[in-house]
C-alpha cells in the first residue's frame, strides 16, 4: 500500500523519538511556494485586463464597523454569465475589548475610509489564464471585510455602541446591487470565501438563494458555495485562553445580533451559536458546498491554543486535531483536504500547485461545478417530462373513460408513486449487488503485517486514517471524483504542502529540517529505509518523499 504515513510512522516507531516541530504562532504565516512567479497573460479576446474597481453599497445604511460606507469591487466579463462573489477574511471581534484591540491594531477590517479605487486579486479571482484556467473569464467581485463578525451580522450602528455588525446585510445587499450590473441575465453564481469569509459562506448560502429565487425571482440562476478553511471545530483547547473560541462566538453572535439559517436554528435553538462551525451547519444547508480544508490548519491551531508544538503531549493533540477535522467530512459530499500545515488557498497566486494525487483544488473544484450543473438540468428535464406524461394520461382518460379532471389527476398521481416505488427498489437492488461485490474484491486483499525495521510498507497506527483517492488519471470528465482526502494523516506528506518557516530564523524548512525538528535521531531514519546517512543527507526533499511514499512489493 502506497503510503507516506506508514513509513513514516513506522520509522517513528523504531526510532521512538521525542516529537516537537517548528510553525509560527501567527495566523496565515504559511504563503504557498512564492518564489514561482506567474505571468498575467490572457486571451487575446478579452483585451487589456482591467482591475477589479470600488463600487459602495446603494443603501447607505448598510455599513461597516465604523459607520462607513460598505461595498465591493467589481470587474465585469462581456463573455460570460458565471459570477463568483468573493468574501475576504480576517478573525472577528466578539466583546468591547477585542473590538477596541482590533480598532487600534486591524483597523483596515473595520472601515472603508482606505480602500483603494482599484484591487488586484489573485487565485480563482485572477484574469489570467495559467493562474485560473476555468474561471480566469467570470465576472469577479470582492467583498472586502469590514464587519469583524464572520459575515453574520445585523446590528445598526447606534448611539449606545461604538460599532455596527452587518455582515449579513452587506452580502444580501451587494447581490441585489449587482442584479443590475448584469447579475440578473447570469447563470451561475459562486459564493466564496477564505477563513472568516468561508464561515460567512455557509452562514449566507441559503440567504443568497433565497433571495435569488423567491424574493427576486431569479430562479434560473444556480448558486453554488466554496468555503476555503473556514470548516473550524469547537474542541476543547489544548491549554487556558483568554479568548476560548466557543465561548468567542457565543458573545460574539449576542454583539453581532448574528443571523444563522433557519433550518441550523431550528437544530439548535438553544445553542444557535452552534450553527458558526462547519460540520454542524453542513447538514442544515439547502444549497450545495463544497470544502476546501487543511487537515492541520493554523487558526484551528491558534484558536485551540495549542502554539507551535515542541512537546509530545501538544503533538498528539494536534494529531487528535487532525484526525477530528477528517472524521467531520464524514458526509461531506464535495470535499478537497490535503495533510499539510497551512490557511486559506483560493486568492494564494500559485494556488494551482496544491494537489492530491495530480488533482488539484482547481481541477476538483471544477469537476464538481459541472457535475452539479448537469445533474441540475437532468432533474430539470425530468421534471418536464413528467409534467407532460402526466397530461397526456389525464387527456387519455378524460378522453375513453369519461374520467373528471380530479379523478385522472388522482390516478396518474398513484401511478407516478408506484413508478417512484419500483425505482427505489432498482436502486436498492443495484446497491445491495454493489456491495456485495465490494465485499468479494475486498477478501482478496491481503491483511496488513507487523510493523517491522525492515517491513515499512504496512502499518496499523490510529494517525492512519485516511480515503483511498483515485490515481490520478482517474480525472476526466466521465469519472471525475471531488471527494479527496488526503490519505496520508502526517502533516506536510503531500509534496505540494506550503512550505514551513522556522519561527525563529524565518527561512523555509526542508524536509529533513522537518524530520529533525520531530526529534528523529537521522542515523535511525537511514536504517530503516536501507540507504546510508550520506545519502540521505544529499537527498533533495523531492526524492526524499518518493522514497517514503513508494509502492511496496
Amino acid at each position: 500500500m502506497r503510503a507516506f504515513a506508514q513509513r513514516l510512522v513506522c520509522i517513528w516507531l523504531v526510532v521512538s523519538p521525542v516529537v516537537s516541530i517548528s510553525v509560527q504562532d501567527a495566523i496565515f504565516s504559511n504563503a504557498i511556494q512564492r518564489d514561482k512567479t506567474i505571468p498575467n497573460k490572457t486571451s487575446p479576446a478579452t483585451g487589456d485586463v482591467k482591475p477589479l474597481k470600488k463600487v459602495f453599497l446603494s443603501d447607505r445604511s448598510v455599513t461597516c464597523n465604523d459607520g462607513s460606507q460598505a461595498g465591493f469591487y467589481l470587474r465585469k466579463s462581456a463573455h460570460s454569465k458565471k459570477w463568483i462573489i468573493f468574501l475576504e477574511g480576517g478573525w472577528y471581534c466578539y466583546d468591547h475589548h477585542s473590538c477596541r484591540n482590533r480598532w487600534v491594531k486591524q483597523r483596515h477590517f473595520m472601515t472603508s475610509s482606505n480602500w483603494p479605487e482599484t484591487r488586484e486579486v489573485s487565485g480563482i479571482l485572477s484574469p489570467s489564464m495559467e493562474e485560473n484556467p476555468y474561471w480566469w473569464n467570470a465576472n469577479h467581485v470582492f467583498v472586502p471585510y469590514c464587519s469583524s463578525d464572520s459575515w453574520s451580522g445585523s446590528k445598526k450602528l447606534d448611539k449606545r455602541g461604538l460599532f455596527s455588525f452587518m455582515g449579513s446585510s452587506i452580502v444580501l445587499q451587494v447581490v441585489r446591487d449587482l442584479l443590475p450590473l448584469g447579475l440578473e441575465n447570469s447563470t451561475d453564481l459562486l459564493l466564496a470565501g477564505s477563513s472568516a469569509g468561508g464561515t460567512g459562506v455557509m452562514i449566507n448560502l441559503d440567504f443568497v438563494e433565497e433571495l435569488l429565487h423567491e424574493q427576486m425571482n431569479r430562479t434560473k440562476i444556480r448558486v453554488k458555495g466554496v468555503t476555503d478553511s473556514g470548516w473550524f471545530l469547537d474542541r476543547t483547547p489544548f491549554a487556558p485562553t483568554n479568548k476560548p473560541a466557543v465561548e468567542a462566538i457565543r458573545k460574539g453572535m449576542d454583539l453581532w445580533q448574528g443571523r444563522v439559517p433557519r433550518r441550523c436554528r431550528e437544530q439548535y435553538l438553544d445553542e444557535p451559536w452552534r450553527c458558526y462551525f462547519g460540520y454542524r451547519i453542513y447538514p442544515t444547508l439547502k444549497v450545495q458546498l463544497f470544502v476546501f480544508q487543511w487537515l492541520f490548519d493554523e487558526a484551528q491551531m491558534d484558536a485551540d491554543n495549542v502554539g507551535a508544538p515542541v512537546t509530545k503531549q501538544q503533538w498528539d493533540y494536534i494529531h487528535k486535531m487532525g484526525d477530528a477535522l477528517r472524521h467531520s467530512f464524514q458526509n461531506v459530499s464535495a470535499v478537497f483536504a490535503p495533510s499539510c500545515i497551512s490557511h486559506s488557498v483560493l486568492t494564494k497566486r500559485d494556488w494551482l500547485n496544491v494537489n492530491i494525487d495530480g488533482i488539484s483544488i482547481a481541477d476538483a473544484l471544477h469537476c464538481w461545478e459541472q457535475k452539479t450543473n448537469k445533474r441540475r438540468l437532468k432533474r430539470r428535464k425530468n421534471n418536464r417530462g413528467k409534467g407532460k406524461r402526466r397530461q397526456n394520461r389525464t387527456n387519455r382518460l378524460n378522453k375513453t373513460m369519461g374520467a373528471t379532471q380530479e379523478e385522472s389527476d388522482e390516478i396518474g398521481e398513484s401511478f407516478d408513486r408506484n413508478k417512484q416505488k419500483n425505482a427505489h427498489r432498482n436502486r436498492k437492488r443495484k446497491n445491495n449487488n454493489g456491495k456485495n461485490a465490494n465485499r468479494r474484491k475486498a477478501n482478496l486483499i491481503r491483511p496488513m503485517g507487523n510493523v517491522s525495521k525492515n517491513n515499512l510498507s504496512s502499518i496499523n497506527h490510529p494517525a492512519w486514517s485516511g480515503q483511498q483517492s483515485k490515481p490520478r488519471n482517474a480525472f476526466n470528465k466521465k469519472h471525475c471524483i471531488h471527494r479527496r482526502l488526503e490519505r496520508c494523516s502526517w502533516p506536510q506528506c503531500n509534496h505540494s504542502c506550503p512550505k514551513l518557516h522556522n519561527p525563529f530564523t524565518g527561512e523555509e524548512m526542508e524536509f529533513i529540517e522537518l524530520l529533525k525538528s520531530f526529534g528523529l535521531d537521522m542515523n535511525s531514519v537511514a536504517n530503516a529505509l536501507g540507504i546510508d546517512m550520506e545519502t540521505l543527507n544529499n537527498m533533495d526533499q523531492g526524492e526524499l518523499l518518493n522514497l517514503l511514499t513508494q509502492q511496496a512489493n
